[in-house]
């Protein structure tokens, strides 16, 4: 269950806006309130702006030393468009950190495959970030491949400091070709199986789960209007009954979660 009494919301500072490729792009923000753990989210709106709601993004970092969060983030409508505008020394409000956790999951010691498909990868990222020390296989798929090893590096991120790293693109492009789903090492014997993207992706994943019978938890992609759970415009359906993504999750067991056909 999501700790909602912790968040708390604060006017905070651009500290960079790194441009990744066309699509997607780093900020990085001052936090000084309630340390944010690796699965969960901030609702984020710049003081300067047209919209009305704030937008649900995950963290793809948090340097406690440095008190900053990194986003990662892909402009999909206007609201990401004017995330993406933004310049250093602007200001948003930050509402967080909402959401349960990657490491309620974890198994203590053992070996643990992370999925991510486009900015899916960022909470993957923070939870390398925030346990440098454990055995992760990274699986990181895109759409369209990179241009060059530094725009591959920037979207990975921490998760580049995994034991072991697969990045594959649809198109081939200075990456392996296809899905990253089908590049998943069924001879590795993993403990646990945590992913996060598309939702054609997360149906392939839970699959491959159950095949395997791997345990395996799934981070949502859902919109979002309040982040606490009270509008209820982010519901999913579980074998236990409609679930709020923002209170319950954004993390669910893959076995309870009923994808529409």
């Amino acid at each position: 269950m999501c700790k909602i009494n912790n968040a708390k919301s604060l006017t905070c500072e651009l500290t960079a806006n790194i441009p990744v490729n066309d699509k997607v792009f780093i900020l990085h923000f001052i936090w000084d309130g309630p340390e944010p753990k690796a699965g969960q989210f901030f609702m984020i709106k710049p003081l300067r702006t047209s919209v009305f709601l704030a937008r649900p993004i995950s963290i793809a970092e948090y340097d406690g030393g440095q008190k900053t969060i990194k986003f990662l983030i892909a402009r999909v409508g206007r609201g990401t468009e004017e995330l993406s505008q933004m310049h250093i020394g602007e200001k948003a409000e930050l509402t967080g950190p909402f959401g349960n956790t990657w490491a309620e999951f974890l198994p203590e010691n053992g070996l643990a495959a992370l999925i991510g498909g486009s900015v899916g990868v960022a909470p993957l990222t923070a939870l390398v970030a925030e346990k440098p020390d454990y055995n992760f296989h990274f699986y990181a798929g895109v759409k369209n491949g990179f241009h060059e090893k530094l725009e591959e590096s920037a979207f990975l991120g921490a998760g580049e400091r995994a034991k072991k790293v697969i990045v594959t693109a649809e198109d081939g492009r200075n990456a392996l070709g296809g899905l990253i789903t089908s590049y998943l090492d069924r001879r590795e014997n993993y403990d646990i199986i945590l992913a996060c993207g598309s939702t054609p992706m997360l149906k392939s994943v839970k699959a491959l789960c159950g095949k395997t019978g791997v345990t395996c938890f799934i981070s949502l992609e859902s919109r979002m209007a309040c982040g606490a759970g009270a509008c209820l415009g982010c519901t999913v359906r579980t074998i236990k009954g409609n679930r709020r993504s923002c209170a319950d999750g954004s993390i669910f067991d893959a076995r309870e979660v009923l994808f529409d056909e």
